[in-house]
């Protein structure tokens, strides 16, 4: 990035996070985007997971400062510990072997930061289970890149070729559950204030993408970039009638194709709307009142414990549906 880009971007993290009492960031706001896969077990699927971490590295590398380490399970030096480098022990796990991986760049090893990747992928079953990929950039961080936000979660999803996912505004929390759950009515204030900011927790969220439509697999919801599988496509009556349908609903809404699926993005640029002054994003609402009928609506609470107002059972639940009355 540009010196001046640099600048506007320390301005706004400083303004876009949550500090403890020691002046550690614990919640970020960043460009977010999580995908959804089957098959983490596999060797094909294990070897695009650590190609997208390689591409992340590549872009972002130079601001990361930790990396989860796979068998001691805490956060190590980037760059000096064996979770830095998964090509080197993720592709020789077995098919009963589960995997997580975490990067992240706050100066504390459990603080939040713009600059985040994680993936998750469960052992063989004899049922379907799914992993997931998640990373951030700063808000700013394509303002003068030769890519852009759009182009880089599309090639996510050529490698991945994920069942679900979305990519937008969103949070990013400290990796540290005993830390992230302080906060976590921080998130859901701002999740009520502004609509189009994504509430992300992937680890819960992929159980109840399998089960979450009246006992049937779902997608979340919608965001500035929302990636249908075919299956989701078929579903909705093929890619020529969406193709249609988004045009007639809205001209802005378009549309990218990779092997088994496609991204679709809803203008320009991203949107969160006020709720504080009744301003919705207009075009979130519009996808997702037009994709309910492969939304989930049932799920576990997000957050567990804690204090204040926070998501429980009930404003899970809502918040899948916040866009139907808009």
């Amino acid at each position: 990035m540009s010196d001046e880009t640099n600048e506007m971007t320390e301005v706004l993290d400083e303004h876009l996070m949550v500090k403890d009492d020691e002046g550690r960031p614990v919640l970020q706001v960043a460009l977010l985007a999580t995908v959804y896969f089957e098959d983490a077990y596999k060797r094909e699927v294990r070897e695009a997971v650590v190609s997208c971490c390689e591409d992340y590295f590549r872009r972002c590398g130079h601001r990361l400062r930790w990396a989860l380490h796979p068998e001691k399970r805490l956060m190590d030096p980037y760059g000096k510990g064996k979770g830095s480098y998964p090509r080197a022990w993720l592709l020789g796990f077995g098919e009963d072997d589960s995997f997580s991986l975490i990067y992240h760049g706050a100066v504390h090893d459990r603080g939040a930061s713009a600059f985040y990747a994680s993936a998750l992928g469960l052992p063989r079953r004899p049922f379907v289970e799914l992993g997931f990929f998640r990373m951030a950039f700063p808000l700013l961080w394509f303002a003068d890149s030769s890519e852009s936000f759009p182009e880089v979660m599309l090639e996510m999803c050529r490698k991945l070729k994920p069942v679900s996912g979305y990519g937008g505004i969103g949070v990013v929390e400290s990796p540290d559950t005993s830390i992230s759950s302080r906060y976590g009515q921080v998130v859901y204030r701002w999740s009520q204030r502004f609509a189009g900011l994504e509430a992300d927790y992937p680890t819960s969220h992929s159980i109840w993408l399998l089960e979450g439509r009246d006992g049937k697999e779902g997608i979340k919801g919608v965001n500035w970039l929302t990636v249908l599988a075919d299956r989701w496509v078929e579903e909705m009556g093929g890619l020529d009638k969406l193709e249609s349908d988004l045009n007639a609903l809205d001209p802005r809404f378009s549309i990218r194709r990779f092997a088994g699926g496609i991204m679709i993005q809803a203008g320009p640029r991203p949107q969160l709307g006020d709720a504080e002054r009744n301003v919705w994003p207009e075009l979130y609402v519009k996808l997702s009142k037009y994709l309910k009928p492969i939304r989930i609506t049932r799920h576990r609470p997000f957050q567990y414990g804690g204090i204040g107002p926070r998501f429980d059972l009930e404003r899970s639940q809502a918040w899948l549906r916040r866009f139907d009355d808009r």
